[in-house]
């Protein structure tokens, strides 16, 4: 992914609310979310090439997102690692925040740079990779918004337009309807946003990316309900300008 907004312990309905789009190269085979097999009950998209995945939730209540970190919106040149998409995927089989961090200190493979963001209802952390080791830091209550810069900054100047859209919507958000759906389509309009950095003519800057061989490809918004314990998540194939999203997936939180 290369846009996510974290609203994290802002809504007391919803203490976990993400929107994110996936910004990737079209010809990369993915599988949309879905519960995956196993004993432990994880809703996920699925890297059809490497096997990981972008984001995803589990029945713990912890929710799980990677994003590739790039520089001036130009993918990094590849290096010989393993996939990010794996990590993600490890990090959704923890049962807390804790223990997936545990999993990161521990973690001694090579990656690319990646920001990884992982939170349940109580914590929330951000990790993020140098050449020599990962990173990680708790976030606080608030809203929280990466983008998808090489120089892991969560000040850098298109999460700073990001988060100026997503937190025009904290005041509506609270005075909408209850029912998740009903909160989709100002979140939409924000994840459909094409507007450039003054004088830049990079589509990256953009939200909603749009180039000749990647772009966004989906976009996912996610719901950690209460007190109803469970993830309402909906997800949308191809660019949210375009598109929209499906029929909601849920999960119950144990």
């Amino acid at each position: 992914m290369c846009t996510l907004a974290l609203y994290f312990r802002i809504f007391e309905r919803y203490p976990l609310l993400l929107a994110a789009n996936r910004d990737e190269h079209y010809d990369r085979p993915t599988a949309p979310p879905a519960l995956w097999d196993g004993n432990l009950k994880i809703i996920a998209g699925r890297d059809l090439r490497a096997g990981g995945t972008w984001l995803g939730f589990n029945e713990f209540g912890l929710v799980a997102a990677i994003l590739n970190r790039r520089i001036d919106g130009s993918p990094l040149a590849p290096r010989t690692a393993r996939s990010r998409g794996l990590l993600c995927a490890e990090i959704l089989r923890a049962e807390t925040p804790a223990e997936a961090a545990r999993v990161i200190k521990e973690d001694g493979a090579r990656y690319n740079p990646f920001t990884l963001v992982f939170a349940d209802k109580d914590a929330a952390y951000v990790a993020y990779n140098d050449e020599a080791k990962i990173h990680l830091e708790p976030l606080q209550p608030g809203l929280h918004v990466f983008s998808s810069a090489a120089e892991f900054d969560l000040h850098c100047a298109k999460a700073k337009r990001a988060h100026a859209g997503f937190a025009q919507l904290q005041g509506p958000l609270n005075r909408q309807a209850e029912q998740p759906s009903e909160w989709l389509a100002p979140l939409q309009t924000i994840l459909s946003d094409h507007s450039l950095a003054d004088g830049s003519d990079n589509p990256g800057d953009a939200i909603c990316v749009h180039r000749e061989s990647s772009g966004t490809v989906s976009s996912s918004v996610i719901f950690l309900a209460q007190p109803e314990e469970r993830f309402v998540s909906f997800h949308c194939s191809g660019p949210p300008c375009q598109n929209d999203f499906g029929a909601a997936l849920n999960l119950a939180v144990r």
